[in-house]
């Protein structure tokens, strides 16, 4: 499998310079800081001060900092937690007392216990809130473009070492600083390393054209209850399994313009699993901050705009649900370069309606607009952040037995709660990828050692419990229970206030795993899970032909792309295989027995718990698939979809190959490909790409109308054409489908559905719906919904007829006619009730299949993804 051609470049300049700064500082700078006991300033080391105007430090530079300071103070503990996509090793530093240090682990044993309120009455709670240190938790670097924050890191980290005033000593006194000094290694060498380049030129303020996280990007903060990516698992484990911080600050830049900061408190709504004390808490920090930024001479200083408490899967949102303060700032200019602001250009509202120049409640101190540095950016940041210790140190006692009350009061509460993931499942191996999603977020997981009986329901042995009488019962409950999103206008009978991000995400139904909730507790004898895997599953069956493979598997396609990638005959068989032994539905993957088809379906059964079959003979009817070559289109500029789809595919093992836009207007693309895959975007992006003039020549432009009529020619002429959600306006717009999107133009007062997990009506026994059951989950953003072909006439539409579909055309899921709502929110259900979310229409000798949701979307819809694996495995006739 090659990766995509754009990833070439970030990895080369990054590679010689690192090793040849760290040599260079290791043989001059720290040896002589050790011998001298002197530390070593950040500008020092990296050249220049922080924040610098047009100086950007890479990670690798920043990283060879906080080394150097290491060794230079026995006030700073650096350790290394993971690794990052692209194989940094990503940095925290721990920052406190010399005598802190010296008793760090009991301090972690002590956050530790309080947070979990585990086997600790409120006399032990407050005893050990007297005895410990305040957890502090503040990040920089996770937005790449977002570049002030992870250039503040290295001066933050010098100042919590080095400062000896009151305030600084208190802190380090009174508080464990975990300073991670940057979420996104890989994107802050990407960005410096681009805006090095880019120097003196029109293109100096650009962002780079491709992600800035290697699948990500901006995604890397829409990860935190999934885990899917490296960088998310590597901070996971320090909040939620390590160290517990109370106070968790997240720091990036784009404030409501033309504020200088956005602070807490947020705007409504408030997800009502929160904990109130969290609330509090979170009002309380941001009042400190707001309050330092004034004393300070700092104006510009904003709260309740845009951003809410609603969703769970920020990096400062996801804390909030264990019982953890989160906090978030926005703050203004990103830029390296220096701007004069003229307040005469500057909007004359926020979004909330109030004043952008009059003093208000939660604006008391307006930007007047005027010069503004790179540097300005950081002392906000490094004001903020100094509130923030400040806070914690002055109320050490309080976060540490507010967290304790928090999880204390949560067991109580969740006594009475049990929720059941059944051993016996459709597909019991996402059953566990569910399990390890709650594990990662410390979720408490138990699983029986033998068979559950509730009421007249029994569950086998090797079932899941999942408690309520956990101190992260509102993590469990906001994960495992539907959302429902209060109907929020901009006045009465308006359109919709548009929510901070989705409305809805329960994992069960996401994810397609079936997942009951009991108000009791269940007694039966169990074990503790660290992590789950599914129970190897033995062959059944006898027979010298081959094996038959269970299609409801999602992992069933890692071991079919393994047997394809080996030269091994695989087919499908289109009919339900019905045995003693398999009763399964149609899609059934057969494989033909060779040596190395058998070690390979025996390690999938062993190490995947892929149910097999052994045949004597090949049903009737099968058919044969072959490898396809897969092409993932990737405009220029940075697609988030396309970058997800590609980290899935590589999840999966289905082999791929980049089709950039200069692949597209060159054509040919039938001699290359078999599939080709467009990810979620619109017409015009894909059309045009980037203008000219904001980036360098080579990066602009677009497929443009060439590569859409070589994309045409492609499925003329036999490939398979992949729309996600809103690719679909593609072929919809140039291959004259009898297919119309019914949500295309509609204003959001007809029809908004920002993020919502939907009932969907599939059809099993088509070869795009194998191994799905005829009742799934969806979930649909801003998606399209298709009528499928000509229109009504006029007699018809009178008389409420729709022309059946033409023969070449095939609905193969759709949404109900009703009742669609299963968490999240909507407005205008009857726009998409009863049409068709996936199509598939034959076109020349090829096909388009149209899959207008989020299949994908984020990695998360597990239960959706064979609707898109499917069609990525073409069948033979």
């Amino acid at each position: 499998m090659t990766g995509p051609r754009s990833d070439r470049w970030r990895s080369n300049a990054w590679r010689w310079r690192s090793a040849w700064l760290v040599w260079w500082v290791a043989m001059v700078f720290v040896p002589a800081a050790t011998i001298a006991g002197d530390i070593p300033s950040p500008a020092s080391i990296l050249g220049f001060e922080p924040c610098a105007p047009r100086q950007l430090a890479t990670y690798e530079e920043i990283a060879t900092y906080l080394r150097a300071l290491d060794q230079a103070s026995e006030r700073m503990e650096l350790v290394e937690i993971g690794a990052t996509a692209e194989g940094r090793t990503q940095l925290m530093a721990i920052i406190s007392s010399e005598e802190n240090l010296r008793g760090l682990e009991r301090y972690r044993e002590i956050a530790s216990r309080l947070a979990r309120a585990q086997d600790i009455d409120d006399a032990q709670a407050r005893a050990l809130a007297d005895e410990g240190r305040a957890v502090v938790w503040i990040d920089f670097g996770l937005h790449s473009t977002e570049r002030a924050h992870a250039q503040t890191a290295p001066e933050m980290a010098y100042r919590a070492v080095t400062d000896e005033s009151d305030e600084m000593r208190a802190i380090r006194d009174q508080v464990i600083f975990l300073l991670l000094p940057n979420m996104n290694p890989d994107g802050t060498t990407l960005v410096a390393d681009w805006y090095r380049r880019q120097l003196d030129t029109p293109w100096e303020d650009s962002p780079p054209p491709v992600l800035y996280q290697k699948y990500v990007g901006h995604d890397n903060n829409r990860d935190w209850f999934m885990f899917n990516q490296p960088e998310t698992r590597n901070v996971g484990r320090q909040l939620y399994h390590r160290w517990f911080p109370q106070l968790v600050y997240n720091q990036h830049q784009e404030a409501p313009f033309p504020a200088r900061i956005f602070i807490p408190p947020f705007e409504d709504p408030m997800n009502p699993n929160i904990p109130p004390l969290v609330m509090r808490g979170i009002n309380l920090v941001g009042e400190a901050m707001s309050r330092r930024l004034d004393q300070e001479g700092k104006p510009g200083a904003v709260s309740r705009v845009s951003f809410d408490t609603w969703w769970n899967g920020g990096m400062r949102t996801a804390p909030y649900f264990h019982n953890m303060v989160g906090i978030l700032t926005e703050t203004g200019h990103s830029s390296p370069s220096t701007i004069v602001y003229d307040p005469e250009k500057f909007p004359k509202t926020f979004s909330t309606g109030a004043s952008t120049s009059e003093p208000s409640t939660f604006y008391p101190r307006p930007f007047r607009g005027g010069e503004w540095r790179f540097r300005d950016s950081c002392e906000y940041m490094l004001s903020a952040s100094m509130a923030v210790l400040d806070i914690g140190a002055k109320r050490r006692r309080e976060w540490l037995y507010d967290i304790y009350q928090m999880g204390r009061d949560a067991r109580a509460a969740g006594a009475g709660e049990t929720w059941v993931i059944s051993a016996a499942q459709w597909d019991p191996g996402t059953a566990a990828k569910l399990v390890n999603v709650l594990r990662w977020g410390g979720v408490e997981v138990e699983r029986t050692l033998a068979p559950v009986f509730v009421g007249e329901t029994s569950y086998p042995a090797g079932s899941y419990l999942v408690r309520g009488g956990q101190a992260f019962r509102p993590y469990v409950r906001d994960l495992l229970e539907p959302q429902t999103y209060p109907d929020r206008r901009i006045y009465p009978g308006g359109p919709p206030e548009l929510p901070y991000d989705i409305t809805g995400w329960t994992l069960p139904l996401q994810m397609g795993v079936a997942v009951e909730r009991y108000d009791q507790a269940i007694e039966v004898e169990t074990a503790t899970v660290e992590w789950a895997r599914p129970e190897p599953a033995p062959i059944r069956g006898r027979g010298a032909w081959g094996w038959a493979i269970d299609p409801r598997a999602n992992d069933g396609f890692v071991l079919v792309n393994r047997l394809l990638a080996a030269g091994a005959s695989v087919s499908r068989l289109p009919e339900p295989l019905k045995r003693e032994d398999a009763d399964w539905p149609a899609g059934a993957f057969l494989v033909e027995s060779s040596s190395t088809s058998r070690a390979l379906v025996e390690r999938a059964a062993a190490e995947l718990g892929l149910p097999a079959v052994a045949l004597s003979e090949m049903p009737q009817g099968s058919r044969r698939l072959s490898r396809p070559r897969i092409g993932l289109y990737q405009g220029w500029g940075g697609n988030i979809d396309e970058g997800w789809t590609r980290w899935l595919l590589e999840q999966f093992e289905f082999p791929q190959l980049p089709i950039l836009d200069a692949d597209m207007r060159e054509g040919d693309l039938r001699a290359r490909f078999d599939v080709i895959v467009l990810p979620d975007a619109g017409w015009r992006s894909m059309l045009t790409g980037m203008a000219e003039g904001t980036m360098p020549p080579e990066y602009t432009g677009g497929m443009t109308l060439a590569g859409v009529w070589h994309l045409h020619q492609f499925v003329r002429e036999g490939g398979v054409l992949v729309a996600l959600d809103s690719a679909s306006e593609l072929p919809l717009t140039a291959f004259g489908l009898p297919v119309r999107d019914v949500t295309d133009g509609l204003s959001n007062e007809r029809l908004f559905i920002p993020g919502t997990l939907l009932d969907l009506v599939v059809d099993p026994g088509h070869p795009l719906g194998f191994g799905m059951p005829a009742q799934a989950v969806g979930f649909f953003a801003h998606s399209p919904a298709f009528r499928v072909g000509r229109p009504s006439g006029r007699l018809e539409e009178q008389r409420g007829i729709e022309p059946a579909p033409p023969a070449d055309i095939e609905i193969v899921a759709s949404w109900p006619e009703s009742g669609l709502l299963r968490s999240g929110w909507m407005l205008g259900e009857k726009v998409i009730a009863g049409r068709a979310a996936v199509v598939e229409a034959r076109f020349g000798a090829g096909t388009v299949v149209l899959l207008g949701l989020r299949a994908q979307h984020r990695g998360q819809p597990h239960g959706t993804f064979k609707l898109f694996f499917n069609a990525l495995l073409p069948i033979s006739e």
